[in-house]
């Protein structure tokens, strides 16, 4: 039979730990933000873009703009 030990060790995270772990914790939430927030960004200059190409000036565009809004 083999004798072994089995040893606990007590950790104690202390506040400098926890603060690095939040702080990487709000970067990488940043960082995704941003990166959805970019994205949006990409995704509205593209729907700007394909409404251009359909209405073939920037005059129709806003003219067709006032007319959804007021109805005329």
């Amino acid at each position: 039979m083999k004798n072994t030990a089995h040893t606990k060790e007590q950790t104690k995270a202390t506040s400098h730990d926890s603060a690095s772990t939040d702080s990487e914790l709000y970067k990488l939430g940043t960082k995704v933000t941003a990166a959805f927030a970019v994205a949006v960004g990409i995704w509205g200059l593209i729907c700007l873009a394909s409404v251009l190409i359909s209405d073939g000036n920037p005059v129709a565009l806003v003219k067709n703009l006032f007319s959804a809004i007021f109805g005329n």
